[in-house]
């Protein structure tokens, strides 16, 4: 006959063990199901940032047909006035331009060759606008091999002349400034026509402007979701102010 301890211990085994068993099941149920969870968070997470980067590309490959169009008339009036070596130099950097436009897919290039870019656009430009374009550029050393999104600054200088110098026939004044402080990159871009009266200023958000100041919020807002960044354009007196703050990034 089997003592009453071992009798008692065979018994709360055999009440325990199931007991145990089913905890058990139901931990690596739930361990599972979190797991589960967690993949199918990550897949989520994977695809939003797929289509974040798709929305980017897409973003930095559009380009305003405006332009393209005026560039064109340029090279025509050019041969017309058989101004044979202004328009062989206006195709050269035509076609630099346009190289850059299209084979550049980072989401960020450096500062120097944005200006690099920049620098081919007012080429052409300075054959259209010639003595009533002037240009300033200040560029902080520290900045030039910094990143920023392809055509930022390229994109607030065309804006510039699509809406300022193209419609005004004054003298046509342009100023570049890049520098950082407290680990972000501000980007100054001013250009003198006359919108507001003399001392009024005004501020204006990127929605009430073109298609490209928003096409920069937009990729601002892709590549800083967390981060603070801001475009802001304010008209003072006579000039026009376009400022960009983002992270610094090397």
């Amino acid at each position: 006959m089997m003592p009453l301890e071992s009798f008692s211990l065979y018994v709360l085994i055999c009440v325990l063990a199931p007991l145990v068993g089913a905890f058990t099941l139901s931990f690596v149920m739930i361990f599972e199901r979190q797991i589960d969870n967690l993949q199918k968070e990550a897949s989520k997470l994977a695809l939003e940032k797929e289509l974040q980067h798709a929305n980017y590309d897409q973003l930095n490959q559009q380009i305003q047909p405006h332009f393209f169009f005026n560039t064109l008339n340029t090279m025509l009036s050019l041969a017309r006035l058989d101004r044979k070596e202004e328009l062989i130099k206006g195709l050269e950097v035509m076609a630099k331009f346009f190289k850059f436009k299209y084979v550049t897919h980072a989401s960020l290039i450096k500062v120097e060759d944005e200006i690099a870019y920049v620098n081919n656009y007012l080429d052409i430009q300075i054959l259209r606008f010639a003595e009533r374009l002037e240009v300033t550029k200040n560029v902080e050393a520290f900045c030039e091999n910094a990143l920023l999104p392809p055509f930022m600054i390229q994109t607030i200088v065309e804006n510039a002349f699509k809406h300022g110098f193209e419609k005004n026939m004054g003298p046509a004044r342009l100023k570049i400034n890049v520098y950082n402080s407290d680990g972000f990159m501000y980007i100054e871009v001013w250009n003198s026509y006359f919108i507001e009266p003399i001392n009024e200023k005004k501020e204006y958000s990127p929605q009430e402007e073109g298609y490209g100041i928003r096409n920069i919020q937009k990729r601002l807002d892709l590549l800083f979701p967390e981060q603070v960044h801001y475009l802001n354009m304010r008209y003072i007196g006579d000039e026009t102010l376009v400022e960009v703050k983002f992270p610094l990034t090397k």
